[in-house]
């Protein structure tokens, strides 16, 4: 082979290797270029998924429309008194859910111009918005804006949780986007502006211009209008009743944005400004929480057992009447401010209660319920002492005695029992008027040995008494332990000529849409006693306060009838009088038992019984109470009467003669 086909045929196979691992070294650069972008492609899809998978940890759903108004709605509670006033609130103020159509159009406006400007022509997300805040935030080093729709502020409000994250605003992307698909703007504007908060503890439009201005938001101007419009970015810093100054200057930026996006006129933005708004200055309610609180806690406890079930959201008519509800725990504070160390006693409780129909007019269940939640007219179990000896000569009335029936005040012993009198002594003879009146133990012991003490424990059970009696003959003298509650609306029964009428404090109950949930009906009440009976005890109760024990409470020339109580050791003081119109009891003592010194039921309770009797009483009509004069229709009490006149006859002829003032005949010619 000649040398330059030789050189020509390795000149070949050179370039053919060449040739080759050029190939191969195009093939492991696109094999590694392959590599990498299959490697990217995982690595991208793995991040996408776990950081979906992070995004949308903890996602919760987005719920139907009906539950989205009930979502996150702390319990809440307004009290109404009898006229319709409110006294109380506890929990979040929310108010009466109002349709866009019953505002004022410029309203949702201003809402609308400072919150959302473009809030009908996104879907749930304003990208325009987000990049300017991002562009800010970014310029500015901090997250000063989040570029949020109106639609993500109300699920953060309603779904999520308030935290700045941007996993949070993913998720509030995600679901305003889905509450854009399930609700119409209308219905997402109407949602914000009833749930949005607008100050502190204080959602939506209604309840802020109820709170703010004491109106409704059907009723607002626009500087008005502007002002709560201001508020959700900062409701605490804006809240015009601390920083109204800070409030108003929002406002005006709130208008500005109005009179920009052409919601309203130049003449309107002036006019507005030229009238800022009022602050009503009573915001608080109208009761202070230590003169209502015992009421508040007794309507709570009961509302689930009218109602079935707690709701969240509740307005609650009662029966308080405020002016004497006041009185109540004026009079109360005074006499014990007075006397809580001279006298040792620390404590007291009030109930009062119309008799017409039983509702509970006031009710103080201790002296200051910021110290003790206590309620000592409803919880406390007390031994109501003399106080309940009335009980005993009602069933004996029903037994066949008459109010002068007598009895001898003696020493006495019952089954191994001897009562003993208060003042130690003994008036012999007596009727059960009088006895009652001076409220003698052993009288009182004896009618009920007679009657039955079970009959008397049957009566005062009738009478509305729950609490458990021990039918033993001490229970004349008050041993079963009772609460001035059901004690007070016990003795209405007398007045109301033995009708009972259970007490009641709640009459209406509505949710803030104004949906009722519960009325109570008009009773006539329950005959427990009959009518001669309970004029007879009545007559009887008002010698107690004409002449007896009571005589502290005399009303002047309004008739009451009355009964004090006194338990063992001077533990317990009460007194429970009646007029026609109203029944009140009184309860003084101290809380862990111990005695006073020496406080009956004819002071001090008398005293603060009196004081507020007189007051809730000032312009009502004066109305006798149905009891019969002491001797009429009462035959034992005639026949009593004259033979204590023939015996007082005797003993004054027996005089003259021991004297020689009368001689035989003229005795006998006086005898004609």
């Amino acid at each position: 082979m000649s040398p330059l086909r030789l050189a020509m045929e390795r000149m070949a196979t050179y370039r053919a290797d060449i040739d080759v691992a050029d190939y191969k070294r195009r093939s492991k650069r696109r094999n590694i270029i392959l590599s990498v972008m299959a490697t990217l492609v995982i690595l991208g899809a793995l991040a996408f998924y776990f950081g979906r998978a992070y995004l949308l940890s903890g996602l919760p759903s987005l719920p139907d429309k009906a539950t989205m108004w009930q979502l996150n709605l702390q319990p809440n509670m307004t009290l109404l008194d009898k006229d319709g006033n409110v006294i109380g609130h506890r929990g979040p103020y929310l108010g009466e859910p109002l349709k866009l159509m019953d505002m004022p159009d410029y309203v949702s406006n201003a809402f609308l111009a400072i919150e959302d400007e473009r809030f009908y022509e996104h879907e749930g997300i304003d990208n325009r918005a987000i990049l300017r805040a991002l562009f800010e935030n970014t310029k500015s080093g901090e997250r000063g804006q989040g570029g949020s729709t109106l639609t993500q502020q109300l699920v953060k409000t309603m779904v999520l949780t308030p935290e700045k994250t941007y996993r949070r605003k993913f998720q509030e992307a995600v679901l305003a986007r889905d509450m854009e698909i399930v609700m119409s703007k209308p219905e997402i504007l109407e949602l914000y502006m009833n749930r949005i908060s607008l100050g502190p503890r204080v959602f939506g439009v209604e309840a802020a211009a109820q709170r703010y201005f004491g109106k409704s938001a059907r009723d607002i101007n626009l500087a008005e209008a502007a002002l709560l419009a201001g508020l959700p970015q900062a409701p605490s810093r804006y809240n015009p009743l601390e920083h109204y100054d800070r409030a108003l200057a929002r406002s005006t930026l709130v208008l500005d944005r109005m009179l920009a996006n052409g919601m309203i006129t130049n003449d309107e933005q002036m006019e507005a400004l030229a009238t800022p708004p009022v602050i009503q200055e009573d915001a608080t309610p109208l009761i202070d929480p230590d003169v209502i609180g015992y009421v508040f806690d007794l309507v709570d406890e009961q509302v689930e057992g009218l109602i079935g079930f707690k709701h969240k959201d509740l307005i609650i008519k009662t029966t308080i009447d405020t002016k004497l509800q006041i009185l109540a725990h004026e009079s109360l504070n005074k006499i014990l401010e007075k006397n809580a160390k001279p006298k040792k006693i620390s404590e007291g409780a009030l109930v009062s209660i119309d008799n017409d129909t039983g509702a509970i007019l006031a009710m103080v269940g201790g002296r200051n319920y910021s110290d003790s939640k206590f309620n000592r007219a409803w919880q406390a179990q007390r031994q109501p002492g003399s106080s309940f000896k009335t009980f005993s000569y009602a069933a004996a009335l029903e037994d066949g005695f008459t109010p002068g029936t007598i009895r001898i005040d003696q020493p006495t012993e019952i089954g191994g029992w001897a009562p003993e009198n208060y003042t130690r002594r003994y008036r012999g003879p007596m009727n059960l008027r009088e006895a009652l009146k001076l409220s003698i133990n052993t009288i009182a012991a004896q009618v009920t040995a007679e009657v039955g003490p079970s009959r008397v424990a049957a009566l005062a059970n009738r009478f509305g008494i729950k609490s458990e009696m021990r039918p033993d003959y001490a229970l004349a003298l008050g041993t079963s332990e009772v609460n001035l509650a059901e004690l007070t609306a016990a003795y209405s029964v007398f007045p109301n000529e033995g009708t009972f009428r259970a007490s009641h404090l709640i009459t209406d109950i509505t949710n803030t849409a104004k949906i009722s949930l519960f009325t109570r009906r008009k009773s006539a009440g329950q005959r427990v006693y009959s009518v001669p009976y309970a004029r007879q005890m009545t007559s009887m109760l008002r010698d107690v306060i004409d002449s007896g024990t009571g005589h502290g409470a005399r009303l002047g020339e309004r008739q009451a009838g009355g009964k004090t109580g006194t338990s063992q050791d001077y533990r317990d003081a009460w007194f429970i009088g009646f007029t026609t119109q109203m029944t009140t009891g009184v309860w003084m003592g101290n809380d862990d038992n111990s005695s006073t010194r020496k406080i009956t039921g004819g002071l001090l309770p008398v005293d603060v019984w009196k004081a507020y009797t007189r007051g809730a009483h000032k312009g009502l009509k004066y109305l006798p109470l149905n009891a019969p004069d002491p001797l009429l229709d009462d035959p034992e009490a005639k026949a009593l009467s004259l033979f204590y006149d023939d015996l007082t006859n005797a003993f004054k002829e027996e005089r003259d003669m021991a004297s020689g003032a009368k001689t035989p005949t003229q005795q006998t010619a006086g005898n004609r």
